[in-house]
C-alpha cells in the first residue's frame, strides 16, 4: 500500500508530469491529516523502547527522511567512580550528516539533554550517587530518529579521604624515601594493578607494572598499595636464593569455576566482580585470565599449566617495621578513621617474598551443548588423552596429526595466558591444533632473565609498633580476618557473582537475550561487594543471608537480595518431554497439528540437539507407521519456542477406488532448557 501526503500545489505540479506516465492502478491514496499539535511521548521501562518521530517535522530540499535509530546504547550497570562512558551504535543518515542527542534521567526523574554532537560516545564526569538511565536519538537537518533506551545504571562514587591534604608532611616524606628506594633496588614485573592513594600524583611512580618487596597489598581488592615500611632501616634486608621448587607442570580437568580459579592461581580477591576492578584500575592479569575463562556448565575445560621458577626473593624487616612517620602521625589505637587512612595508603599486608620466572596457562575448552551425557563423557576422555600424549612434564611438547584432528573435530578453543616469558603469546593469538604446540615450545625455550616476572608471592601482616604493645592488633589496624570478616564476606559475594555470570551468560550461548533481571542484579551485587571493599563501610559488609538493599538500588530499598536473586535470576536447566501419537482415518480426511512442548512457555528447544527432521532444532521424530494415500506432506517446525510442531493432512481419497485408511503413528521427543527459580549457593 502506498501513501501519498497532500502538500502545496506548487510543489506537486512538477511531480504530476512524472506521475502521469506511471500506472497507479495498484496504488491506494490515503489522506493524512495535518498536524495540529506536536506528538506526545511516554516513557516506558522496557529496554530499547521505540518512540516514533514527529511526522510533521521540517522538510525542504532534503533530507527526505530520518536517520536510522541507533541500534544499541551501552554503558556499565554499575560503577564506583564518578564517571561513566555512554556509547551507542552509529546511525545511517541516507547520505546526510548525522548528529546525536543524549538524554539522562536520574532516580526516575525527567529527561534532560546532556549532549549534542556527532560522536557516538560520551564520557560523563562528576556524577553523584544515584540510579541513572540514558537514551539517545539521531538527527539530520530535517528529521529525528526514534529514541534508543538503555537499562538502569547505578553510580556509586567511592568516598576517599585525601591523605595528601590530611597528612602533607608524612606523605611527602614517604614518597621521597620510596622514590629513592625504588631507584636503588631491583623490582619484579607483576600482573597486579596498583591502587594509588587519594591525592597522590602517579607521575612520581616510575615502576608501573612492577613492585618491590615491602609494597603494601589490599587483600580485599587484590591490588598493590604503597610501601609503608622503614626502607632505610639497616634491618630492612632483601635476600636472593634459589627457589624451593624450580619447575612444576600440571594437566587438570576443570570441575567448576571455583576449581578454575585455583588452577589459574587467582587470588580470592581477584576472582570476579562487576565494578571494573574497582577504581578504573582495569583488570589485573590474574583477574583477566580468570574472567576470560569463566564459562557456563556446558563447557568441558582442561588447563595445562607450566611454571619455571628461577629466583626466590625474601624480605626481612626490623622489629618496628612500619615507618616512624606513620606510627607518629597516622596510627592511633581504637580510631576507626586512623585505621581507614592507614589501610588506604598501606593495604592490609605487605609483600614479603616472591618467586621470579615465568608461567604459562593453556585453557582447552569445547562446548558440550550438542552432546548427550554419554557423548560428552566420551569426548572429555578423548581430549584428555590427546592432551596427555602431547604435553610432557618438564620438556618440549610433540605435536601429531591425531592431536590436531581431535581438536578440530571437537571444535576445541585454546586460550593462552602468561606471566613473564617471551612477550606476545597471550596477546590475542588464535591458538589451535596446528600452532599451540609450537607456541608452547617457544615459551619454554625463550624464557630468560630479561623476561622473568613474579609468578608466586606471599604477604605478611603488619606488626604492631612496640609503642602499642598494650593494644590488640585489631585496635591498631582495620581487621579483615575471621569467618564473618570483610575478606570472608567478600569471598562469598564473589562466588555469588560467579554463579550469576554462569546463569546469565548461558542465554547468549543459545542465542537468547538474557532477562532484564540479569542486568539489574549486577548493580545490586556490586553495591554489596563495595561495602566490603571500603574500610569505612565494613560495618555494612554482611553475610549474603543478612543483606538487604539500601537506598541505592534498582530493585527497591529493603529487598532481601539473596532471595530476590534466587527468584528472579533463574537457572537454565535441561528439560525433556516425549509424546506418543496415533492418528487413524477411515474413509475420510484429517488435519494433524500436534505440538510436543516443554513444561512452560519460558522454556526453549535446544538448537544444538535433535535428529532427522528435528536436527539442529531440538527434537526427534520416530515414525512407527505411516500410510497416507492421497494426503499431503509432513512438516516439522519449532512453534512456539518451547514446542515442536508436527503437521500433515491425512486423506484416504475415494474409498471405492483407493485405500480406505490413512495412518501416522509416531512419537516426538523434545529437548530444551527451562529457566527455574533455584537458590544461589553461599559458601561457608
Amino acid at each position: 500500500m502506498k501513501y501519498v501526503k497532500y502538500i502545496a500545489l506548487a510543489a506537486v505540479v512538477p511531480k504530476m508530469v512524472f506521475a502521469a506516465a506511471v500506472s497507479l492502478q495498484s496504488v491506494e491514496v490515503q489522506r493524512i491529516e495535518p498536524c495540529l499539535e506536536p506528538l506526545t511521548t511516554r516513557e516506558i521501562n522496557q529496554q530499547n523502547e521505540i518512540i516514533k518521530p514527529d511526522p510533521c517535522g521540517p522538510g525542504g530540499g532534503g533530507p527526505y527522511g530520518p536517520p536510522s535509530t541507533p541500534a544499541s546504547i551501552t554503558y556499565p550497570a554499575y560503577t564506583n567512580t564518578d564517571s561513566i562512558k555512554i556509547s551507542w551504535a552509529a546511525s545511517y543518515g541516507n547520505g546526510y550528516p548525522v548528529t546525536y542527542e543524549l538524554y539522562e534521567s536520574k532516580n526516575n526523574g525527567g529527561w534532560a539533554k546532556i549532549y549534542t554532537g556527532s560522536l557516538p560516545s560520551r564520557v560523563l564526569s562528576n556524577k553523584t550517587a544515584g540510579k541513572y538511565r540514558y537514551r539517545v536519538l539521531a538527527k539530520n537537518a530535517s528529521f529525528s530518529s526514534s529514541y534508543r533506551y538503555g537499562n538502569y545504571s547505578l553510580i556509586n562514587p567511592r568516598q576517599k579521604s585525601n591523605l595528601y591534604l590530611k597528612y602533607p608532611t608524612t606523605m611527602s616524606t614517604l614518597d621521597s624515601e620510596n622514590y629513592h628506594f625504588r631507584i636503588a633496588n631491583s623490582a619484579a614485573k607483576t600482573e597486579l594493578k596498583r591502587d594509588y592513594p587519594e591525592g597522590q600524583s602517579t607521575s612520581m611512580n616510575t615502576d608501573e607494572g612492577r613492585f618491590h618487596l615491602g609494597n603494601g597489598f589490599d587483600l580485599v581488592r587484590g591490588s598493590l598499595k604503597e610501601t609503608c615500611l622503614n626502607v632505610n632501616h639497616p634491618d630492612f634486608v632483601i635476600t636472593q636464593t634459589p627457589p624451593y621448587q624450580a619447575s612444576t607442570f600440571d594437566i587438570s580437568y576443570v570441575n567448576d569455576n571455583r576449581h578454575l580459579a585455583q588452577l589459574l592461581d587467582v587470588s580470592s580477591s581477584a576472582q570476579i566482580g562487576f565494578s571494573t576492578d574497582d577504581f578504573n584500575l582495569g583488570l589485573s592479569g590474574e583477574k583477566e585470565r580468570y574472567v576470560s575463562s569463566v564459562s557456563d556448565e556446558t563447557y568441558v575445560r582442561y588447563v595445562v599449566k607450566v611454571k619455571n621458577r628461577r629466583e626466590f626473593w625474601s624480605l626481612s624487616t626490623p622489629v618496628n617495621a612500619i615507618h616512624p612517620a606513620l606510627v607518629s602521625n597516622v596510627l592511633s589505637p581504637n580510631d576507626d578513621e586512623a585505621k581507614a587512612d592507614f589501610r588506604e595508603r598501606c593495604g592490609d599486608n605487605y609483600i614479603n617474598n616472591v618467586n621470579i620466572g615465568s608461567a604459562l596457562y593453556l585453557v582447552f575448552r569445547f562446548s558440550a551443548k550438542a552432546y548427550s551425557y554419554q557423548e560428552r563423557e566420551a569426548a572429555k576422555a578423548e581430549l584428555s588423552l590427546a592432551i596427555g600424549n602431547v604435553f610432557q612434564a618438564g620438556g618440549a611438547a610433540d605435536s601429531s596429526s591425531s592431536f590436531t584432528e581431535t581438536l578440530d573435530r571437537l571444535n576445541v578453543e585454546v586460550r593462552a595466558d602468561q606471566i613473564g616469558g617471551p612477550p606476545g603469546l597471550a596477546a590475542g593469538i588464535a591458538l589451535n591444533g596446528l600452532n599451540v604446540v609450537d607456541k608452547y615450545n617457544q615459551f619454554v625455550q625463550d624464557t630468560n632473565p630479561s623476561n622473568w616476572a613474579a609468578v608466586d608471592y606471599s604477604t605478611n601482616n603488619y606488626q604492631r609498633p612496640t609503642v602499642y604493645n598494650a593494644y590488640a592488633h585489631s585496635q591498631i589496624f582495620a581487621d579483615y580476618t575471621g569467618s564473618q570478616g570483610p575478606l570472608a564476606q567478600m569471598r562469598r559475594w564473589l562466588d555469588i557473582s560467579v554463579q550469576h555470570r554462569e546463569r546469565c551468560d548461558l542465554y547468549g550461548g543459545y542465542n537468547k537475550n538474557s532477562p532484564t533481571q540479569c542486568h539489574t542484579s549486577i548493580g545490586e551485587i556490586s553495591t554489596a561487594m563495595d561495602l566490603c571493599r571500603e574500610t569505612r563501610t565494613w560495618d555494612q559488609c554482611v553475610h549474603p543471608h543478612q543483606y538487604n538493599t539500601g537506598s541505592l538500588t534498582t530493585t527497591s530499598p529493603g529487598t532481601y537480595l539473596l532471595g530476590w536473586l534466587s527468584t528472579n535470576v533463574k537457572k537454565l536447566n535441561e528439560d525433556t518431554n516425549t509424546e506418543d501419537y496415533d492418528h487413524h482415518v477411515y474413509k475420510r480426511s484429517l488435519n494433524v497439528d500436534d505440538r510436543t512442548c516443554l513444561k512452560n512457555s519460558q522454556c526453549f528447544l535446544n538448537p544444538y540437539r535433535g535428529s532427522g527432521p528435528g536436527i539442529g532444532k531440538g527434537f526427534d521424530v520416530f515414525t512407527y507407521y505411516y500410510d497416507n494415500p492421497r494426503g499431503g506432506s509432513r512438516s516439522y517446525s519449532v512453534y512456539p519456542q518451547h514446542c515442536a510442531r508436527t503437521q500433515v493432512f491425512l486423506d484416504t481419497g475415494n474409498w471405492f477406488l483407493a485405500d480406505t485408511t490413512a495412518d501416522w503413528e509416531y512419537s516426538v521427543r523434545v529437548e530444551g532448557l527451562c529457566p527455574d527459580a533455584e537458590d544461589f549457593l553461599v559458601i561457608p
